[in-house]
């Protein structure tokens, strides 16, 4: 049993056994055209501790690194985890897993300079991961030339993303026979950054989600003691040459109510779509903000190509989506999009009535060389998006450009989770029809009476009305915790609270502005049980 001496949320919880070990270590490496066998389909356990499942390679905090040519065959864990290490270099290695049960291939954890190329995967759980279970950045990636089949995600950054992402190149990969997850699966759901994101001339075979680009809300700690104080941005994606065939699902691009994903371009991509599903109502897409962050918690999606929502500065140039026997939704739904451009974008459907594109809550939108093959091209609900400049796209003869259809109203964006220990703001005035507690006046005092064991999330609904970030506190038994609020529409502050309550009791809690000019709202206080013990 190792316990290294680096912070990370892995250490113990994930793992404490490993066949190669290494930490701290320089110039080191492994190469040749063996095999190493973890004998991992006799040795891994099906149910938890995952931890008591040795890992086949961990190298930890260590500097020039090189894995070549190996074939690393059925790792009981996880299989190659490179964590917090620097100038690492993956080429030609061979990594496959049969079955799941958390068998990673490659993690690339909290690292910077990493390049991995002409390598093949076939694993039963994610194959190559980007991750940051701690509040340092994985950085500088560039993973090339390779050929991935999975029974879960092919390439991803997340789930676990306190230090979040930035500078990653992933092309000329080969993704196929992926029957459950996502092909590009892109995420920080736990206070991270994401930005600086490029995936040019990627092929898809047989995949279920080929694309999902997510800023989550979980924010989980990594460690004891510690919690996430802030939501970061999710910015500058760069997606390019994609082609895509037989893909189940829509690709989905879908940012936070109060903060969006901004500035994303996907060009040059072509999918063919293999099935078809009834669909929910546009305004009835769940927000899941904390959920588990992964394609298939969003099911029935009203578009069959892409479904976007909350997203700022968002591209489509040169796209083609072609739906399957049997289907009936746009290839596109967009909503609360805010400078849209669509360039050369075109669809087949076999529903005489389908569109492209359903715009709503949507503003500044640019299209131009457009096309569908049903009725109309676009189709708008009500007066929900303005400021749209359709010219110079192609219609056929009897075929709307626009069509207008019945405004739908939005419902509650705020129900994500159900609790019985909650304190709603009672006195007030009404912002979007919640009842709001100005925090420059004064402090929120309540006292509740905590039920739940092991460790809460206390989530504020609030928002910002001023252009600067600002910070609220929250005190409670001798505790002070604080969060930046970076967003300027309600939305949920989670804070993960310092102190666990083993048996029931009353506890006064009081909610304050850093700023005695703030402009801070506050609205709810939700509290909701967090499973920290929970591996990824």
């Amino acid at each position: 049993e190792i316990i290294h001496k680096y912070e990370s949320r892995t250490n113990g919880l994930y793992a404490k056994h490993f066949v190669i070990f290494a930490e701290n270590a320089r110039n080191i490496s492994i190469t040749g055209t063996g095999i190493i066998d973890g004998n991992g389909l006799k040795n891994y356990q099906e149910d938890r501790p995952q931890n008591l499942r040795p890992y086949m390679i961990r190298l930890v905090n260590c500097e020039n690194v090189l894995i070549r040519d190996v074939h690393l065959l059925e790792s009981a864990n996880w299989t190659l985890h490179l964590l917090g290490c620097r100038d690492v270099n993956v080429d030609g290695v061979a990594i496959e897993n049969h079955t799941d049960s958390n068998r990673d291939g490659l993690d690339i954890d909290a690292c910077n300079r990493v390049t991995v190329s002409n390598s093949r995967f076939l694993t039963g759980d994610d194959a190559i991961v980007m991750k940051a279970t701690n509040d340092t950045l994985c950085q500088n990636i560039t993973i090339t030339n390779c050929v991935i089949r999975t029974h879960a995600s092919a390439i991803k950054t997340g789930t676990e993303s306190n230090g979040g992402f930035k500078n990653i190149t992933v092309s000329n990969c080969v993704l196929r026979d992926i029957p459950e997850h996502t092909g590009i699966e892109l995420m920080t759901v736990d206070g991270g950054v994401m930005q600086n994101i490029v995936v040019d001339n990627i092929t898809m075979e047989n995949v279920t989600t080929p694309l999902f680009i997510r800023l989550g809300n979980r924010a989980r700690p990594y460690m004891a003691g510690q919690y996430v104080s802030k939501q970061d941005n999710a910015s500058d994606i760069y997606i390019n040459n994609i082609t895509v065939l037989n893909a189940r699902f829509p690709s989905s691009i879908i940012g936070l109510n109060s903060k969006m994903i901004n500035n994303v371009t996907i060009s040059n991509y072509s999918v063919r779509n293999s099935a078809a599903q009834k669909p929910v109502a546009y305004n009835k897409v769940p927000f899941e903000e904390f959920s588990y962050p992964a394609a298939s918690v969003f099911k029935n999606l009203p578009a069959f190509g892409f479904y976007c929502r909350n997203v700022e500065g968002l591209r489509f140039d040169n796209i083609a989506m072609y739906a399957s026997e049997n289907e009936s939704r746009p290839a596109m739904v967009l909503d609360r999009v805010n400078n849209l451009e669509l360039v050369s974008v075109r669809s087949e459907e076999p529903d005489p009535g389908a569109a492209l594109a359903h715009l709503r809550n949507t503003g500044k939108v640019t299209a131009t060389l457009c096309s569908s093959s049903g009725s109309h091209v676009f189709e708008a609900e009500g007066n929900s998006s303005d400021n749209l400049t359709l010219s110079g796209n192609i219609t056929r003869e009897g075929q709307r450009l626009l069509a207008n259809l019945p405004q739908m109203s939005n419902g509650s964006f705020f129900e994500d989770f159900k609790t019985d220990l909650k304190y709603d703001v009672r006195e007030g005035g009404k912002i979007e029809g919640l009842t709001a507690h100005d925090l420059s006046i004064n402090p929120l005092k309540f006292n509740i009476n905590i039920t739940k064991r092991g460790s809460l999330q206390m989530c504020l609904l609030i928002l910002d009305e001023s252009p600067q970030p600002e910070k609220v506190i929250v005190k409670y038994e001798g505790i002070t915790q604080e969060y930046e609020v970076s967003w300027h529409r309600w939305g949920w502050a989670p804070i993960t609270l310092l102190k666990e309550y083993p048996e029931d009791k009353a506890v006064d809690f009081e909610i304050s502005a850093a700023n005695r000019n703030s402009k801070l709202k506050l609205s709810k206080v939700y509290f909701r049980y967090q499973d920290v013990r929970k591996t990824d």
